[in-house]
């Protein structure tokens, strides 16, 4: 087993498709089919449901896909560490951000970046709020710029700044609101 069998796993595991999963991967589908068999026999367990339409894991087929998960952020942390002895902030850095956020902060951030560490490789990501902290999660991504929300508690934020957020109502609207109100933060639904 190495590591590039953990890869064919995963890929196979994300899109549910030989074809598009070797795509992923770079390899031809008869590679990646035999890589994933050689891999059950290495480990003497069936990791597939083969059927001629889907493809279908089984329970341990789901734990190994992952622990190899886990496995291969591993192996990226352990490169990023190695690749941090020599230039520092050098290499490829993925960035996610919010369709709201992105234009008005990356003209700011991408020049700030490529002056001060010429040698990064930056990829950018669009995406909604749930796809971003699940690519983080999986070490698809380094980092994400979005609004702090529930989603992102458990994972370390750092404020870029600070927006208020008001309600602008005609003067003839029915709601009689205070100017207190300006000042509590709340949620409004939608009506």
């Amino acid at each position: 087993m190495n590591i590039r069998d953990l890869e064919y796993l995963v890929a196979l595991a994300e899109h549910r498709h030989f074809r598009r999963a070797a795509e992923a991967c770079h390899v031809s589908q008869p590679t990646l089919s035999g890589q994933i068999r050689k891999l059950e026999e290495e480990l003497g367990v069936t990791l597939l449901e083969r059927t001629s339409r889907r493809v279908l894991f089984t329970d341990a087929g789901m734990q190994l896909v992952a622990q190899a998960q886990r496995v291969l952020m591993e192996v990226k942390v352990l490169t990023e560490m190695a690749s941090q002895q020599g230039d520092s902030m050098a290499g490829p850095v993925h960035i996610g951000f919010i369709p709201t956020v992105g234009p008005y902060l990356l003209p700011y951030i991408i020049p700030a970046l490529r002056d001060a560490f010429p040698k990064l490789e930056l990829f950018l990501h669009e995406a909604q709020t749930h796809q971003l902290v699940q690519q983080l999660e999986e070490g698809k991504l380094d980092c994400i710029i979005l609004a702090s929300v529930k989603e992102t508690e458990h994972l370390k934020e750092i404020p870029l700044y600070y927006e208020p957020m008001v309600l602008a109502l005609s003067k003839e609207h029915h709601w009689q609101i205070s100017p207190m109100f300006r000042w509590i933060p709340c949620a409004v639904k939608p009506f």
